[in-house]
């Protein structure tokens, strides 16, 4: 028994948790399906891998660039809260889970939503789910935060281990939200992303589809955070690494010099603080080229390959991926959302502060940047550079109050340090949390099939369309 446990483990985190070998493995399974030689299916798996680890360089590097910066903020002024942060919220999930013997059951939820997924899409007709969600370390953490959230307000007061009734209906709601969510922004991403030919699994589905649909009355979709014709030498912002090397000069070099030279270590004889500051900020510029060069790479070869897997084995399928890829096809529009985003959550925090709330927020970077840039994104299509402005400040103020309110319950657990914060973890999946802690779990069982009703809603206002929009918008480029 512990054999097949720790061939089950590891293919959960050598293989689904391990993004970059399972997008290349379903780039070589799709171009064998499609008929080409073996040696041009591993070109395929070559360069789907080297471009997802090329978009991981650039997502890493903005991580580690920029996060000392926000929780030097924090230090500085004698903050102790709680992060929201994905991987904050991942370690109070495991941690937690570890102290009542319960994390190794992450592994089945994940494996029980995935394939829930797969069976959804295989039933595709009766269910209209078009998506496959293949963000394997995003299926990790959700798995294992959703777990402990629901774990920690339902069972935990016994002292037991998670039980297979808990795991199993939390598996399977999972499966429904990945598919449901991701397949709800279809239409929105082939808008943003000019029929590219997959759509969005990540932890702002529900968000990036409310920011698309109120886009629209906020502004106008014409004036495009990537084309502001400026005059005379403000029309050096026209260039994307221009304008977000300077927007982020001014943005976080301020909260530099805010913080002081004391608060960074660098090497003096290398570097005037001036100069240090212009090198961390500028290094933003670059890890967005880098980010733009691995999502050419790994998006072309996947979706081409991908038809192979949608024709013969999961037909109709479309493939589900990281929120950072759609950045490369609005590169201003993160630095919006992440700029007014943050003053949202500055605001929500000051907030928390001023009415004395047992729990305080520290911003994590990657809520700010990853969640706020995919809403501006999505914003931006829609209703231009003044919804791309909105839309984050709105979110940032819901990111901390939502994440707050949830943690009410939640920051009694061994270790915990964080919630994940992103969009739908502050609202759908906070509500949720909120709600079985009150009523039990009859709100994991009833979100099912609340859940599967909207794909059913989506079919009924374009059947005609519904399962070929990608392939005729695709066509049609």
């Amino acid at each position: 028994m512990d054999f097949v446990l720790s061939i089950f483990m590891g293919f959960i985190n050598k293989f689904l948790g391990q993004p970059a070998l399972l997008l290349g493995s379903i780039t070589f399974i799709g171009y064998l399906f499609l008929g080409k030689k073996i040696y041009e299916a591993l070109a395929g798996f070559i360069k789907a891998y080297v471009g997802f680890k090329i978009l991981q360089v650039g997502t890493g590097g903005l991580v580690g660039t920029f996060r000392p910066i926000i929780t030097s903020l924090s230090d500085k002024y004698g903050i102790t809260a709680l992060v929201i942060d994905p991987y904050f919220g991942q370690t109070s999930a495991t941690e937690t889970l570890d102290a009542f013997g319960s994390l190794q059951y992450v592994g089945y939820v994940m494996l029980i939503a995935f394939a829930f997924n797969i069976l959804l899409v295989a039933f595709r007709k009766q269910t209209k789910i078009r998506t496959l969600f293949i963000t394997g370390h995003i299926m990790y953490q959700q798995s294992a935060v959703l777990l402990w959230a629901m774990f920690w307000v339902l069972e935990s007061a016994g002292g037991n281990p998670a039980s297979p009734l808990l795991v199993g209906v939390i598996g399977v709601l999972m499966g429904t939200y990945w598919s449901v969510t991701s397949n709800l922004i279809i239409e929105a991403t082939q808008d943003v992303t000019d029929g590219a030919g997959f759509t969005i699994g990540h932890q702002q589905m529900f968000g990036a589809w409310v920011a698309y649909k109120l886009a629209g009355k906020l502004g106008n979709k014409k004036h495009d955070v990537n084309h502001v014709e400026t005059p005379g030498f403000l029309s050096i912002l026209n260039d994307n690494v221009v304008a977000n090397t300077i927007l982020m000069t001014f943005f976080v070099g301020g909260i530099m010099l805010i913080l002081g030279k004391d608060a960074f270590e660098y090497n003096t004889s290398k570097y005037f603080f001036s100069t240090f500051i212009f090198e961390k900020t500028a290094l933003f510029a670059v890890y967005i080229a880098i980010l733009q060069q691995g999502v050419r790479m790994f998006v072309a070869e996947l979706t081409t390959s991908f038809q192979g897997i949608s024709d013969k084995l999961l037909k109709g399928a479309v493939p589900a991926v990281d929120c950072a890829v759609t950045f490369g096809f609005s590169p201003n529009a993160p630095t919006y959302g992440f700029i007014f985003g943050f003053f949202g959550q500055l605001i929500a925090i000051f907030t928390l502060v001023a009415i004395k709330s047992p729990v305080l927020i520290i911003a994590g970077f990657i809520c700010l940047f990853f969640d706020n840039g995919t809403l501006a994104v999505y914003a931006n299509k829609a209703g231009g550079r003044r919804a791309a402005a909105i839309i984050p400040f709105i979110a940032g103020l819901i990111q901390v109050f939502g994440s707050a309110l949830v943690l009410t319950v939640l920051k009694d657990g061994p270790a915990v340090i964080g919630w994940m914060g992103m969009f739908d973890w502050a609202t759908l999946w906070a509500a949720a949390v909120l709600l079985a802690d009150k009523i039990g779990i009859i709100i994991p069982i009833i979100m099912i099939p609340l859940l599967l009703v909207i794909p059913q809603l989506q079919y009924r206002r374009h059947k005609e369309t519904y399962f070929t929009t990608m392939r005729d918008e695709k066509a049609e480029a």
